[in-house]
């Protein structure tokens, strides 16, 4: 169901599931048992998390939503629950190798990350659940609402349309489009890009964006404490070191 490969302190997490990478309640928790790993796993610094073939991910395995039963989609939307939120508050960089179709909760997934690219191409990309027939769940609306411009909410929401590359990134769906053979190196190298920030001042911001507005203020305290912290004074002073050339307001 997945297949992971890691290089130069970045995870490779492609989604293998047949067909079309489906989400079902033995793959949901699948894949949230790898990012879990990939978590506690102290020599991975970022993740690209991509799919297979033609699909991202189609999203839920409907059939089996209609014929499994109640206690089925219970079981299936705790385990989706779950994984979005994993996703969402994953500390690392996380960003998206759109390869082709992301639907539904193929589409959440992606928004999940911190970064979408999307593969030229005849690959689509949106959250159809209302044409479905089905709501978001509250993990999944919000993921969403954070991940996409505020005038296309309600477009992309609504109406349950799926977007060529191109009309996605004019959304906000996606952050950058690129062809389908760079895809990976381009995602790798935001993921090594986002990697160079130290790790408690990436973590701490991507939970004061996820904590909604005026939620960032319980975190105040943590922030001072990053704020002063050895290894934040050590990134400062290189960062001084490659604009001003020097480290030290001595002269």
């Amino acid at each position: 169901m997945i297949q992971r490969s890691d290089e130069s302190g970045t995870a490779e997490i492609r989604m293998a599931h047949e067909p079309a990478n489906v989400l079902t309640v033995e793959f949901s928790d699948t894949l949230a048992a790898e990012f879990e790993r990939t978590r506690a796993d102290d020599s991975v610094r970022a993740v690209v998390l991509t799919g297979t073939g033609s699909a991202f991910s189609a999203g839920v395995e409907l059939f089996r939503v209609v014929d499994d039963g109640p206690g089925y989609v219970e079981a299936l939307l705790q385990s989706l629950g779950t994984l979005f939120s994993m996703l969402r508050a994953f500390p690392k960089p996380l960003v998206a190798a759109v390869n082709g179709h992301a639907v539904a909760g193929g589409g959440v997934i992606a928004c999940a990350c911190d970064y979408r690219t999307m593969a030229t191409g005849q690959g689509r990309i949106g959250l159809p659940e209302l044409k479905v027939g089905v709501p978001f769940p509250a993990v999944a609306l919000d993921i969403v609402r954070s991940a996409i411009p505020r005038r296309y909410q309600r477009e992309i929401m609504l109406l349950g349309r799926l977007y060529d590359p191109e009309s996605a990134a004019e959304r906000g769906l996606v952050d950058e489009i690129v062809p389908a053979n760079e895809l990976l190196d381009r995602a790798r190298a935001i993921a090594l890009d986002l990697a160079s920030i130290p790790v408690a001042t990436y973590s701490l911001t991507k939970r004061q964006l996820a904590s909604g507005v005026g939620g960032a203020i319980d975190l105040e305290p943590e922030l001072r404490s990053v704020w002063t912290a050895d290894d934040t004074l050590e990134h400062i002073r290189g960062y001084l070191r490659r604009t001003l050339g020097r480290s030290s307001a001595a002269r």
